[in-house]
């Protein structure tokens, strides 16, 4: 990235597939440009560069030329803004370089069109139990919206542990009292997350996807899908007698003032019970109990001391942004936690920490602490939580080399990666220095960059499937010197 008084530009790491992608590209930059700025621009122009597209688009005020932008849609994207008034702040600069470079993601990954799902799961309820549950509702919002809450009430019940048992031996007591959480957490995250189970007898997944130009998407999410969700719906799997079929829907869709050239529509069936079934056969291991959370952002998540006691959670945006190899590959993944008993894995190491620190804060805290003892109390604090946040990135790049080894696809599984963890693959390709902030995370997941490369490498270098663990280790502790060298 160059800047100065005058100028400021930058790139994206953004990989066009085709010239018709580069071509889609930038209509969708020009008008997006233009419905943020509209009269604000007095110009622009369509070029060549290097054999590919580009657009220079002309800023005005009432004093005149103000500011003149150049994208050129090559492998990484390029632009540059010049401020050809002088009065105008880099600060003015560098926002419309963020608006561009947001609006550049958002075409990434959506290809310029926003998308409404309606998930179906035949053989049960059409809207899921927890959007009818108050109480339902409200423990999710708490326990996965409201940290605060749940730190403050950490801390209160360890007070009131700490005035019964003392000082001495209320960690212990608070350490065993998360063992019958870790046995019983299968059912605690399925009582909170779980929207359908997913099973022998309902093993299929539909979803019905309805593909609008991102300008439209906005105004008809507020205007029809939000307030009128639940009746299209249901109109759409009754009124199709659940076979969801495309004429039927779009001849409903229009009754709701909807043109069929207006968008795009999708109809896709997941057998999930299969492949989740698929997996554990590679893998040796029991079927864990299947549970489908309506929400939007691609995730799924394993839990429980054993694959025969355990839950296995998926997200729908999961199933509408990943292929079949893929969903095998992220769930091959999440298997690998269940099969090497990552979450007693976690338990050991968190508890050994907490245990430490406790027991060397009691026994260095003096009568009376001056300021800098409690600054060297805190970076003792902040680098026992980093080494354990950063010894638990073992554990993650294990599961992504098992996951690679054992279903014999890493190229799936970091493309995996590439879609869900899109916006923070662009924020390390382009700034560096951030792969080693991320390194030094309180995250247990190494940066999405390197567990692609590792995979990548994966497909060239055979590791050893006996030796999952030291090429984890290892591959982890070289990029983080890689990365700690790059900065110094």
């Amino acid at each position: 990235m160059y800047t100065n008084e005058n100028v400021y530009s930058g790139e994206l790491n953004i990989v066009f597939k085709n010239e018709k992608d580069r071509e889609d590209a930038k209509n969708f930059l020009l008008k997006a440009l233009s419905e943020t700025y509209g009269k604000s621009i007095s110009g622009q122009l369509e070029i060549t560069a290097e054999g590919v597209p580009g657009i220079i688009i002309y800023m005005d005020t009432e004093r005149g030329p103000t500011i003149e932008i150049t994208v050129i849609f090559s492998t990484p994207v390029r632009y540059i803004i010049k401020s050809i008034d002088p009065t105008i702040k880099l600060q003015s600069i560098q926002r419309i370089a963020k608006i561009i470079e947001s609006f550049l993601v958002g075409y990434m990954e959506t290809g310029g069109k926003g998308i409404i799902y309606f998930v179906y799961v035949p053989g049960q309820r059409i809207v899921p139990p927890r959007v009818e549950s108050g109480i339902k509702s409200f423990l999710q919002k708490l326990f996965l919206g409201n940290l605060i809450f749940i730190f403050a009430l950490s801390i209160i019940i360890s007070y009131g542990i700490y005035l019964i048992a003392g000082p001495y031996y209320t960690p212990i007591i608070l350490l065993l009292s998360q063992i019958p959480l870790i046995i019983i957490s299968p059912k605690i995250v399925t009582a909170i997350m779980s929207d359908w189970t997913i099973d022998r007898e309902s093993p299929y997944i539909y979803l019905v996807g309805i593909k609008l130009s991102i300008f439209k998407y906005q105004n008809e999410i507020y205007r029809l899908f939000y307030p009128r969700r639940y009746e299209i719906k249901k109109r759409l799997f009754y009124e199709t007698l659940g076979e969801l079929n495309e004429e039927k829907i779009k001849e409903i869709l229009s009754e709701y003032g909807l043109n069929q050239d207006e968008y795009e529509l999708e109809i896709k069936r997941v057998n999930l019970y299969e492949i989740v079934s698929s997996v554990t056969k590679e893998y040796n291991v029991s079927i864990p109990s299947i549970h489908l959370s309506n929400i939007i952002i691609p995730n799924a998540a394993a839990t429980g001391v054993s694959s025969k006691y355990s839950s296995l959670i998926i997200t729908t945006g999961l199933l509408t942004n990943l292929n079949h190899d893929e969903m095998l590959s992220v769930i091959g993944h999440e298997i690998s936690h269940l099969k090497r008993h990552d979450i007693i894995t976690f338990f050991i190491l968190s508890s050994l920490e907490y245990i430490t620190r406790v027991y060397v804060t009691m026994t260095l805290w003096p009568t009376y602490m001056t300021t800098f003892d409690f600054l060297l109390l805190m970076l003792y604090m902040y680098i026992s939580l980093t080494v354990l946040f950063f010894v638990a990135k073992f554990v993650e790049a294990r599961a992504d080399i098992d996951s690679a080894l054992i279903l014999g696809n890493p190229l799936s599984l970091a493309s995996a990666l590439r879609k869900i963890g899109g916006r923070k693959l662009l924020i390390e390709y382009r700034k560096p220095s951030s792969r080693l902030a991320f390194w030094l995370s309180w995250n247990p997941h190494p940066p999405i960059s390197f567990r692609i490369e590792n995979l990548e490498r994966l497909t060239r270098e055979k590791y050893n499937m006996k030796r999952p663990w030291q090429a984890a280790i290892e591959s982890c502790i070289k990029d983080f010197i890689h990365s700690l060298r790059f900065v110094i």
